[in-house]
Formats: structure tokens, sequence, C-alpha cells
């Protein structure tokens, strides 16, 4: 669509602006509601600042995980100069693995400077869906993550993308995505107004977004991101996180009903 925007004559990528602004902006959201909870808004501001780090670190990782049949079959070309590495290391990002990096980031930081973790956590929770939506609209100027080929007013049809087939009618996922993740950005604003139990904010979005996730999957047309032909990485990961959601909102209820 617009891979590249024209912004004051220099041509700046329009994935990474779009990142860069969910992350300013989802960043500054959480710093500013921290102060409602005791937080004070430097603290959370700098732990989310290493929560990005982390972020892109197991956003990346898992990319190259996920592809590592690819790198070995390639690995000639790959690592004939430094140039074509650099390249192929410079794109592609696995959300999940962001995520997780995220998570363990904020616990690390939180270990070394002996800061609330689950507290500061939970306040950056909402965050996550925002930051979400503005990267999906990121991927649909670029035209990476695309949707299924669709004959109907539904189709996007890109010319200028170097990663969806051009000229072909696809579903928009990525706007489908960024939709839901601003749905569930309000809804867990509103739920997060009142304090709630250890992993309750936590748990809400990781059981909606993997439901949401594990159905998106169903919708995308990128190159093969399955395992074993069944389901997509994604799906598998999202089983995973559905199965972590449930126990993080009903494990510890669970433990505590005596037994008959």
């Amino acid at each position: 669509m617009y891979p590249v925007i024209n912004i004051f004559g220099f041509n700046v990528a329009s994935y990474g602006l779009m990142n860069l602004l969910g992350f300013g902006l989802g960043i500054t959201l959480a710093s500013w509601r921290a102060k409602k909870r005791g937080i004070s808004f430097e603290q959370e501001f700098l732990l989310l600042i290493h929560v990005c780090i982390g972020v892109i670190i197991g956003a990346k990782l898992l990319f190259l995980l996920i592809n590592i049949d690819y790198i070995w079959l390639h690995k000639e070309i790959l690592f004939q100069s430094m140039d074509n590495l650099i390249t192929y290391l410079g794109g592609g990002f696995v959300f999940y693995g962001g995520l997780a990096g995220g998570i363990i980031a904020a616990y690390l930081y939180c270990r070394y400077y002996q800061e609330p973790f689950l507290k500061m956590l939970e306040i950056a929770v909402p965050s996550i869906p925002l930051i979400h939506a503005m990267g999906r609209i990121g991927c649909f100027l670029a035209g990476c993550c695309y949707g299924i080929p669709v004959n109907s007013w539904l189709g996007v049809t890109f010319t200028r993308s170097p990663y969806a087939p051009n000229g072909i009618p696809l579903f928009p996922v990525q706007l489908l995505e960024a939709g839901i993740n601003l749905i569930l950005f309000m809804v867990l604003l509103i739920y997060a107004r009142q304090e709630r139990k250890p992993f309750q904010v936590l748990g809400f979005y990781l059981l909606f977004y993997s439901l949401a996730r594990f159905i998106l999957e169903y919708l995308r047309f990128d190159e093969t991101r399955g395992i074993y032909g069944i389901l997509s990485t994604s799906q598998w990961i999202s089983i995973l996180v559905l199965a972590v959601a449930i126990y993080l909102l009903l494990g510890k209820r669970i433990r505590q009903v005596p037994s008959a």
C-alpha cells in the first residue's frame, strides 16, 4: 500500500513509523496511569523502555527460530556478505516472541531494581493491544502479514508492496486485527480501572487475544508458518497462551476450593 511515506522530504518506512508511534503512545499512557497506582511516571517509563528492548529481542529470536530451516537452506546466500545478513535480520518479527520477551525483560528489570513486578506489569497490560494495533496498521501499509485472496469489495489490491503479491485482491486481515486490538485496548482500560487480583488483567488480555489470533490465522495468506501442516505456529502458541490465561484467571481459585 504505502511501504514508504515521505515526510518533509525524507522517506520513512511506514511499518517502523507506526510501531514507533504505537510504542510512544503505549508507554506514555501506561506511565500516566501508573501515578494512580502509586507508581511514579519515571518508574513505569524506565521499565517500559527496557520492555521495548525485550520485545524487539524476543520477536526477532522467535522469528529466527521459526525460520531456522530457511536460514540453513540459504546459509550460503545469507552469510555471503554482511549486507545480506543485515538485510535479512532487519525484517521479520513474531508478536508472541515479543510478548514473551517484554514480560521477561520486565521481570528482570524489576528484580534488579527491586520494583513491584506484578503491579507495574499489570499497569502496562492495557497498552499492549494499543501498541499492537498500531503495528498492524504498519503491516497493512507495508503489505506484510497479508490476508487470503478474496473476490469481493473487501479485497485490497497492493501495487507497490515488497511483501504481498501485487495485483491480487487480498482480505485486509491486518486492519481487522488492528480493530480487534483497539477494542481489546478499550475494554482493558475499563477492566483495569479497579484494583484486580494478581495476573487478572494479564490473564484477561491473554485469554481474548489468543482466541482472536487463533481465528485470524485462518485469514492469513503469507508464507507458510505451520508446524506439521496442521496449524500455524501462531495457532499452536495461541493454544498454549490460552491455557496459561485460564490458569492465571482460574488456577488460584481452583486451588482454594476445599476438597469434599
